[in-house]
């Protein structure tokens, strides 16, 4: 298990240098909420996220999320959530999204392993049209015994299936902070590399969190 996680740690910081050296690129902000209800196995979700972009001077999204899913055994889980979306960077766009996640996770110790597939089916009311989307995601933690950090790596592909075509890419890294009492934050920097439709652009982000989980 630990070679497993070291080989995918490397691969995922492999993929961040490789990506940081392609074309041009902006900085700015994801900062979020996010509640979590326990009910046993089922479990409720709330979410807000603000994003930031143009060296932080400007509101590139943000979004809403509500839903709920279950917890089938340690290591599978399933959700179901809505998402209203406000894009002022595309000229106050608006989408309404149904979102379907799929997440495995494997731990050993401290050494935490996730793969979360998520289908996204967005509408965009100002054009009548609807797209589809479906995002992979791996990463990889470990959580010290007596420590309140939780580090981590983690790379995520966004396809589209509408087109058949790579969409962008998130390369994180960064760490979670326990507070206690359910109580969380997470810090991390976020390399996005996306396609504008022209030359492959990027964003350099700095990300924090607050979790509540009761």
């Amino acid at each position: 298990m630990k070679k497993a996680f070291v080989t995918i740690l490397s691969v995922l910081a492999l993929c961040a240098a490789q990506a940081s050296a392609q074309s041009t690129s902006d900085f700015g902000t994801w900062s979020s909420i996010q509640l979590i209800k326990s009910f046993g196995a089922p479990y409720a979700m709330a979410r807000l996220e603000h994003r930031s972009f143009n060296h932080v001077g400007s509101t590139e999204c943000w979004f809403a999320m509500a839903g709920g899913g279950y917890s089938f055994n340690s290591w599978f889980k399933g959700d179901l959530s809505y998402e209203y979306w406000s894009i002022p960077s595309a000229g106050n766009m608006v989408q309404h999204k149904a979102v379907l996640t799929l997440t495995e996770t494997l731990k050993r110790e401290g050494l935490s392993l996730s793969l979360r597939e998520k289908y996204e089916l967005a509408y965009n009311p100002g054009t009548d049209s609807f797209s589809n989307t479906l995002r992979t995601r791996i990463r990889g933690q470990y959580k010290a015994s007596e420590s309140i950090f939780t580090p981590y790596l983690a790379y995520e592909l966004f396809g589209g299936l509408d087109s058949g075509k790579w969409v962008r890419s998130l390369h994180y890294a960064g760490t979670e902070i326990s507070l206690g009492g359910g109580h969380s934050l997470d810090f991390y920097y976020l390399y996005h590399l996306y396609d504008k439709g022209g030359p492959t652009a990027a964003c350099h982000l700095l990300g924090f969190g607050y979790i509540f989980v009761f």
